[in-house]
Formats: structure tokens, sequence, C-alpha cells
């Protein structure tokens, strides 16, 4: 009994599983089908132009073909169950043209054609062949009925441009925050194209079509203004006129509708519908009799209940995509703020990759004493098998005074470091009296000693090179850090500041669309100005930024200007100018008169609001010493405008240097870093003569003792900072001309004498002055190469004078700032 009952279970469950799984994967179905999709079918389907003609639905499943493979069986039903709508007879037309072009695209597949952009062309292909059987069919056609399959054939060619850029609206995760202006022009023609399926339906001689119309020309004149208020007019009444051409009044009724309606659009939803109300009333009283204008009021209205009925997340969601509107810019705005994340992102995992593999480069101290001890034991393991095997006390010294032994060859192997492989070694007493064949044990020792220098001295070069590659990748570490700081830095919402901007542009009369603060740091301004013409440089260089400047209290400069894609306005970057600049002017002189000298000299603006002055004078003369403190120089450049620190940029530098000078060729470095916000005055000198600073009647000197660059391994960079004034002239020299009076005890004395008589205070002029000063004092002798460098500190004069307005006080900064 119980064995009949679990089969009956048994039979009972088995079907019923098929059953759940089966009504699973079609409640899946369900709900992976795309609902717009298949209610836009349903009405292209029933759609009509000229009474006759539907070319929608063939381009409608042509585009979908390839937008959404998986739904076109369910599109093409819901194309076959609009057509029953009309009729049985259009719907066998309908599908008969569809499972032709189902063939068509098959044809087009087997030859490797079937692509997105050949859409137009199956479309074309199977129209023609279409209404061509048609004319075969019925011999009775007139000529007005081919026209009408010309129009047919045209009109499903042009709509499939239409739906390839409007459907991926609905079938494709768009990666982009907005639409093109054509693509929107595109959608508004789908829309209108679906509307007309709705033809025909009416609710107590209310017609739909008409109530629907009116109410997407609301919701596009709210969300986009007037052009595309008017826009979805124009072209709905255009589509609703050649669907029923007694409806040719609302062509000019929906188009002034939607115009007015957009014009309207600052008053928000009621704005909107006065706007839309006065346009369909004006034109109604125009031509149209009095049953039908009570019509077309209560048509109005409903659509205005709909339009008030709408949630405001609805006309959000649709602006989003409209260009131009604040949400479509606030939607890019946060897709480049997602990009920067992800990219910040990307920049730090590197960041930490650089950290891993400089670390990984550093010398472990630990496993160098390990590798030392384990030196000492193979140097005493290898004398004791080459000296000690076959003497007749090795058992009493490796036996019985094992640790005697090992310290006496410890000590005689410190004497062979000391002295040397190849020089001769005088043995200790105390291991002449221990050891029977002490001659032959140092021996030993000097021969692995002499191999292990040659080993030492390659591991030494591993390591330096090993270092150096740890201090590249440190520094490419820290650049790489940076630089995901500054990716990173988020836009502080300064809404009081930018409506303090807003107001002093309206009092001076100037036309813009919004103000940005990025960033309000004093010296790190950073204000968009997004303005609705592209012709505004100047505008902004005479006006905005000198307005900024006083409202700010900075000097405020233009930093770029950039074009919108489509549109007609541009993006104005206005950020903090530098308060002070830096002339320079040089002089120089080979040994001797020659053509070539051995110092090199460069200056340059980092773009950082520092500016580096560089001085390097490699050691002896001609095209040698020349070609050091060039490549030092260059160096020192690349590694500046790259973004590295000053200090790590000399240490890789002479790092680089060591390693790669086989002569006794060196060069020095005399780095000057100012910042031009702050006048403040970095100062590296390594291995060069002191500078010294003229400001006014003073002199101040700036020296340091460190050797030239690629003579030692590792230097200990020490900077000099102060803090410069405007006015200031910075003299840096080689040591041709601090040298120049050889015969003094006090040099430094002289040179503050010779600075102290030049009267000029024009940079190029003082430098050529001071080295003419050298050469005469020298009675025309040059006996080294001779360069003087000299910058002056200025303060930065804008170019415009600052606009004061009554009504604007000063922009107040908020306590915190991003920090750069």
């Amino acid at each position: 009994m119980m064995e009949i009952v679990t089969r009956v279970k048994h039979f009972w469950k088995s079907p019923m599983k098929k059953v759940k799984s089966g009504s699973h994967r079609v409640h899946k179905r369900l709900i992976s089908w795309n609902v717009p999709i298949m209610v836009m079918g349903f009405l292209l389907g029933r759609a009509l132009i000229l009474e006759s003609v539907s070319p929608f639905a063939l381009a409608y499943l042509a585009v979908m073909l390839f937008l959404s493979r998986k739904q076109w069986p369910v599109v093409m039903a819901s194309l076959i169950v609009g057509a029953t709508t009309i009729s049985m007879i259009h719907a066998g037309k309908i599908t008969a043209y569809l499972v032709l072009l189902l063939g068509v695209y098959k044809l087009f597949q087997s030859f490797g054609k079937a692509t997105l952009y050949s859409a137009p062309l199956i479309v074309l292909t199977s129209s023609m062949l279409g209404n061509m059987a048609t004319i075969w069919y019925f011999d009775t056609f007139t000529s007005y009925q081919y026209l009408l399959a010309g129009v047919d054939v045209l009109i499903s060619f042009i709509l499939t441009f239409i739906f390839v850029q409007a459907l991926p609206v609905f079938t494709a995760k768009r990666n982009k925050t907005g639409l093109k202006h054509e693509e929107m022009v595109c959608l508004v023609i789908l829309l209108g194209s679906v509307m007309t399926g709705t033809l025909g339906w009416a609710i107590a001689d209310l017609e739909i079509v008409n109530i629907v119309s009116r109410y997407l020309i609301l919701v596009l004149a709210i969300v986009g203004g007037a052009m595309l208020g008017s826009s979805m007019g124009v072209v709905t009444g255009l589509i609703l006129h050649l669907s029923n051409p007694k409806s040719v009044l609302q062509i000019s009724l929906l188009a002034f509708a939607g115009l007015l309606a957009g014009l309207f659009k600052e008053g928000k939803r009621l704005g909107v519908a006065i706007g839309f109300l006065l346009g369909t009333t004006i034109l109604s009283l125009y031509g149209a009799p009095p049953p039908n204008l009570w019509l077309s009021m209560q048509e109005t209205l409903l659509a205005l209940l709909l339009f008030f009925l709408t949630p405001d997340s609805l006309f959000h969601k649709v602006a989003k995509f409209v260009p131009g509107t604040w949400e479509n810019q606030m939607e890019q705005q946060d897709y480049i703020r997602r990009l920067r994340d992800v990219t910040a992102a990307k920049v730090e995992h590197f960041t930490n990759l650089f950290y891993e593999l400089a670390s990984s480069f550093r010398e472990d101290m630990t496993k160098q004493r390990r590798e030392d001890e384990d030196q000492v034991h193979q140097f005493v393991t290898t004398t004791m098998e080459h000296s000690c095997m076959g003497c007749a006390q090795f058992q009493q010294c490796w036996e019985g005074n094992i640790m005697k032994t090992y310290q006496g060859m410890t000590s005689l192997m410190t004497v062979v470091e000391q002295v040397g492989a190849r020089n001769h070694v005088p043995i200790p007493q105390a291991w002449d009296e221990y050891c029977i064949r002490p001659e032959q044990v140092v021996r030993s020792f000097q021969d692995q000693y002499a191999h292990y220098e040659h080993t030492l001295y390659w591991r030494d070069k591993i390591k330096d090179t090993r270092r150096l590659v740890g201090d590249q990748l440190t520094g490419m570490a820290e650049v790489m850090d940076k630089l995901a700081t500054e990716i990173r830095i988020e836009t502080q919402v300064m809404h009081a500041q930018e409506e303090q901007i807003h107001a002093a542009l309206d009092e001076l009369g100037i036309q813009f669309q919004r103000v940005e603060i990025l960033n309000l740091a004093e010296g790190k301004v950073e204000i968009e100005v997004f303005l609705p013409h592209q012709d505004s440089f100047d505008e902004c260089k005479k006006l905005i930024a000198p307005l900024l400047t006083e409202v700010l209290g900075e000097p405020i400069s233009v930093y770029r200007k950039v074009i919108q894609d489509g549109t007609q306005g541009a993006i104005i970057t206005l950020g903090s100018a530098q308060r002070f600049e830096l002339k320079s002017g040089v002089a120089n002189a080979a040994k001797g008169g020659a053509m070539v000298s051995g110092d090199s000299y460069c200056y340059m603006n980092l773009g950082t609001g520092r500016f580096a002055v560089a001085l390097s004078d490699g050691m002896g003369n001609g095209q040698r010493a020349q070609e050091e403190s060039n490549a030092a120089l260059k160096l020192l450049r690349r590694l500046l405008q790259a973004g590295m620190n000053e200090e790590r940029a000399v240490e890789t530098i002479n790092s680089i240097l060591s390693l790669r000078t086989s002569d006794e060729v060196f060069a020095t470095i005399d780095l000057a870093m100012i910042d031009l916000n702050s006048a403040k005055g970095r100062f590296m000198k390594i291995g060069s003569t002191p500078g010294f600073i003229k400001r006014g009647k003073k002199v101040l000197k700036l020296s340091a003792s460190n050797p030239p660059i690629g003579i030692l391994k590792e230097i200990d960079v020490e900077p000099i900072e102060t803090q410069l004034q405007a006015g200031d002239l910075i003299v840096m020299m080689t040591d041709g001309i601090y040298d120049a009076a050889h015969n003094m005890v006090n040099k430094d004395a002289f040179i503050t004498k010779i600075i102290n008589e030049i009267d000029t205070k024009d940079p190029q002029d003082f430098a050529d002055c001071l080295l003419e000063k050298i050469v005469r004092y020298r009675q025309g002798e040059i006996p080294d190469d001779m360069t003087v460098l000299v910058s002056k500190v200025e303060k930065h004069t804008t170019e415009w004078s600052t606009i004061r307005l009554s009504n604007v006080r000063p922009i107040e900064r908020p306590q915190e700032v991003p920090n750069t």
C-alpha cells in the first residue's frame, strides 16, 4: 500500500515540477521583455498615412533585428497584432511584408553583410519586392496606387535611418549622458509615428491622438523649452496631417502652442500650461467651428490634467537626455566624476605597485650581515681544505683548539683585508708561533681575497644600480601619488560664493549661463564660467577676469577656453594669476676665448606656479665638460617637469652620473626653485660656488658644502630656503667667476664689492657688466670657463585694471578648501 502511495506521489510531482519550471521560464521571459518596445510595435503596426500606406512596420522590425535580436519574434508579433486591429487584410499584408523582410535579412546574413548600417538597404529591398509582388498580384493598379507604392518604399527607407538613431534609447544601456541634437529630432519623429497608431481611438468624441500629442508637447516644452516644444508640435502635426489629411490645422496649432509653452518655461508647470492654453485657444478661434472649438478645448484640458498629474521625477529623467538642460549637464558632470574616480583608482593602483617594486629593490641589512658571515665561514673552510689538510697538527688545531684556530684565522683575514691581496702581508707573531704553515695560510687567504675583491666590485655596482632603480621607482610613485590626489579633488559646494559671482556678472551686464567654483583656495582659484557664445575670450580677459580680481582680492587670469560640442556656447576657465614673475639674463665666456664652454644653464616655468633656474659646471673644459654639464641639466629638466621633488631629482641625477661616469669628469649643479605665488626661494648647491642675492644696497650670500654630482654614490642635499622680495637680483656663477681673484684671501668680499658697484637692475645688463668687470680684472685673460646667470624677481602686473562695483561685496572664502 505504501509503495502505491509513493508511486502516485512521484507520478503527481514529476509533471508538477515540469509545470513549475515551465511557468518559471515563462515568467522570466515575460520580465525580460521590453514593454515599451512591444507597445510601440503594436501602435506602429496599426499606424497608417495617406489612409492606406503603412511604412513603419518594416523599418521598425529591421532595426530591432539588430538592436534586440532575442526579442524580434515578440516585436514581430506585436506589429501583426496591431495590424489586426485595422483589418485582417491589412494584417495579412503586414505579415507577408515582414516574412519577406526576414528572408532578405537571412540573404544579407549569408553574404556577411547583415549589419545595422545595412538595415536601410534591407528595408528598401524588402519594400520594393513586396510592392512589386502586390502590383503583380493586383493587375488593376492605377497611377495613384503606383505613386502610393513609391511613397511607401521611400518613407520606409527614410524611417529606417530615423529609427536607427532613436530606438537605442529604449533598447541599449547607453554609456552616453545625453542625446545629440539629431538623435533628439529622430526621437521626436519616432514618438510622432507611434502616436499615429492611436488614430481612430476616441473617448466620447475626444480623439486620443490629440490628447497624447498635446501631452507630449507639454512634457518636451517644460523640459527643453520653446525649441523642443515647437519642434515636437511641427513633427506631430505633420505626421497627423499625413495620417488624416483633414487635420491640416493641427500643424500650425501644435507648433504655435508648443512654442508658447516653451517660452513660458520659466513659470514652471503653470507657466507652460498657460502658454500652451493660449496657443491652442488662439488658433482654434481662428479656424475651427464652435463644436470643434469646444472639443479642442476639452482635449487640451485633459492633456493639461495629465501634465499636472505627472511626477517631477519623470521630467528630470527626460531632461537628462536633452542637450543643454541643467539635468543633462549635471548628468555629464556625474559621468565625468565617475570616470575621474576610476582613473584615480587605477593611478593609485600603479602608485602602490611602484612603491612595492621600490621596496623590493631596497637592501636588506639582515641579509647583508648573513652574507658577510657566510663569506667569512667560506674563507676559513676553503683555507682549511687547501692549507691544513695533511698537516701533522690538523687534529690538534681543529679538534682540540678549534676556537683558538678560528679566531686566529679571522684575525689573519683582517690583516689581509687591510694590507691587500697583492701586497706582502706581515704574519702576526702569535699566528707564526701557533701555526706550522703560516705562509701557506696567508697565501690561501690572499688568493681568495683577490677573487672576492673582483666579486665585491660587481656586487657594489649591482647594489648601486638597485638603489638607483629603487629611488627612481619611489620618485615615480610620489609623482603618481600627487597625480591621483589632484584627480580626486572634490569640487566643494560653494553656493553662496557662486551667487555672489552671479550677482557681480549681472551687475556688469554680462550674458552668461552659470558659474561653477572648482577651487577657492588662495593662490589656487579655479572657476568655470559658461557663456552662451564662443567669441568670448577677449571679453573674459577685459571684463570677467578684472571683475573677479576685485571680488576675490587676488589677481585672476584666463586659463583656457573650451568650445562645447554641438552648441554655440563656450566654457571659460579662470584661475589665480602668479603674483610674481622672473626675468633672467646670462653672460658667459669659454676658457681662453674658445668656442665651447663647459658650463650649461637653463631656466623653465614648471607650470605649477614654480620657476626653476639652474646652472651646471662640467669639470674641466671643452666638449667633454660641456656634455657632462648639459646631460645633468637635461636630466634635471625632465625630472622636474614630470613633477618629481627637486631633492629627489638631484639625488637621482647623482646616482645616474656616478654609475655612468668611468673617468674623472663630474658636474656641479646650482639650482634655484622660486614659488611665483609667494616668492619663496629654495636653493640647492651641489659642488657649486656660492650664490648671491642683491637687495638694494645689501648683498646676501648663499652657500653649501656638497661635492659635485657623480663623485659620491650618496649625497645629502640640504636646500637653502629664503623669502625673496620684489626687485631682488639672484646672482649665480661658476668657479671661473668666483675664483677670478685667486690671490685674494676673502673672495666673497671681492665678489660682493663688484656686485654692489653695478647699478643696473636689468638682469641681462647686470650679467654682462659682472662678466666684463671680472675679465677686466684679469686683464683680458680667461683662465677658466666663466658663466654668470642673473634672475630678477618682479611683481606681476595685470594687463587690465580691476573693475569695482558698489553693490558687490568681496567674497568670503570657506575655512576648509580642497587640499591640492
